[in-house]
């Protein structure tokens, strides 16, 4: 087990530091946005607000100054100020092949349509304005095209976990030996001391030895760091694997749970070919999801606040129209921290081809698997918990740098220690790491 351990520790250990100082930074990440990109990420507010006709309007427009261009979701803004955000793919040809395109970003005002910018998410550079974004993307994908990273990440939250547990069960104290003094019966021989009970013995493992030789130090750092923030370790570990695999850890739920996750798995297979022009307008799928939610509102007692997003899935043939409701996460001030994710918005699933309601997907309160899972996810994405729990994240992630290097560090000096010394030095003057890790 110290072998597993050790050796998932250093195939995870450097990409840690990479995903959890990144983790730290971003969860500030709208802040950062707004403070570096104000011209792409904040708006004059008006009073007249916007609608959904008009943010449509605008999507069809921002698609008619680049015909190369397909915006597939748009999101909603929930603050006054905010911009009208879009996801774009390039539009395919009549034998299916994808335009040149350089960008999969674009914001616009939502008042006036003005279009504010475009940019590829996690493009790397320098320029304040895009270092918000590239930091995102190395928390999620590092430097990896984005199919590969995604899959790496995933798998990595799955190691982490599987360190983290592997970790806690060398921190338990070793099991007592019978004592050579003990008699027939099991009975405790004449003056023998009483063992230490289990409990007080671990509890060496909580502590840092004050006055310990480096190694212990760095031992006692690395073992007693991870055993306080072990349910936070295996939280995000979990939800790192749940945000980037969504459809595994889906399949794996449903096999004991209630669980649903239309955009992961998608309520019915992909088309044979994609439904490029769809009968249903995003018009019309805009007025049957409020139409659709509505009803289901009066159905299944929830309250309705504002649209979220509304996405659309040519390999479906699918629309996705997100909707805040009083079954959503929500921060400290009450209000939604995200438009389009399960955990802060409902999904309703419309068919495109003849304007079908395929399913309705709660964050809370309607199914066991997505209500736990809603309440981890937001934990990692900061959805919930305001300002206090963004600054508490910021440092776990500051801690699990300091825990991955503790623990590089600690094999590094134990493998010194182990190598053999020049000639001329007697064996006597070796330095031998002990203690366990």
């Amino acid at each position: 087990m110290t072998k597993v351990h050790r050796y998932l520790g250093l195939l995870l250990g450097l990409f840690l530091i990479v995903i959890a100082g990144t983790g730290s930074i971003i969860a500030f990440y709208d802040d950062l946005e707004r403070l570096l990109n104000p011209r792409m990420r904040v708006v004059a507010s008006q009073p007249q607000g916007w609608t959904v006709a008009q943010a449509l309007a605008i999507r069809a427009q921002l698609e008619a100054e680049d015909p190369r261009a397909h915006v597939f979701s748009l999101q909603f803004p929930q603050k006054p100020d905010e911009p009208l955000f879009s996801r774009v793919e390039p539009t395919l040809d009549a034998a299916g092949q994808p335009a040149a395109i350089d960008y999969d970003e674009v914001f616009a005002n939502p008042y006036t349509g003005e279009r504010l910018g475009q940019r590829i998410i996690g493009a790397a550079t320098l320029r304040p304005e895009g270092i918000p974004s590239f930091l995102y993307y190395l928390h999620y994908a590092l430097i990896f095209p984005l199919g590969i990273g995604i899959v790496l990440i995933g798998s990595l939250g799955l190691v982490w976990a599987l360190t983290a547990i592997t970790g806690l069960y060398l921190s338990l104290p070793a099991k007592l030996k019978k004592r050579s003094g003990s008699v027939a019966g099991g009975s405790r021989a004449s003056g023998a001391p009483l063992p230490r009970p289990f409990l007080k013995r671990w509890s060496t493992s909580w502590k840092i030895s004050r006055g310990a030789q480096a190694n212990r130090l760095i031992l006692d750092i690395h073992r007693a760091s991870s055993l306080w923030l072990w349910p936070l370790l295996m939280i995000f570990a979990v939800t790192g694997f749940t945000l980037n695999l969504g459809g595994y850890y889906g399949r794996f739920v449903k096999s004991f749970a209630p669980y649903e996750h239309f955009q992961e798995l998608p309520p019915r297979a992909p088309l044979a070919s994609p439904l490029t022009s769809p009968p249903v307008s995003w018009e019309r799928a805009a007025q049957l999801g409020q139409r659709y939610f509505t009803e289901q509102a009066a159905a299944q007692g929830f309250a309705l606040g504002k649209p979220a997003a509304l996405e659309y899935r040519r390999d479906l043939g699918v629309y996705f129209f997100l909707m805040h409701t009083s079954r959503d996460l929500l921060d400290a001030q009450g209000n939604p921290t995200e438009t389009d994710s399960p955990a802060t918005a409902a999904t309703m699933v419309i068919d495109a081809r003849d304007g079908r309601m395929l399913g309705l997907q709660l964050p809370t309160g309607q199914r066991a698997g997505n209500t736990v899972t809603s309440w981890l996810v937001a934990l990692h994405v900061t959805a919930i918990g305001g300002r206090a729990w963004q600054i508490a994240v910021a440092a776990f992630g500051l801690a699990v740098v300091g825990i991955s290097i503790s623990g590089i560090l600690l094999w590094w000096r134990r493998r010194r220690a182990r190598m053999p010394r020049a000639h001329t030095r007697p064996v006597e003057e070796r330095i031998v790491g002990g203690g366990a890790g």
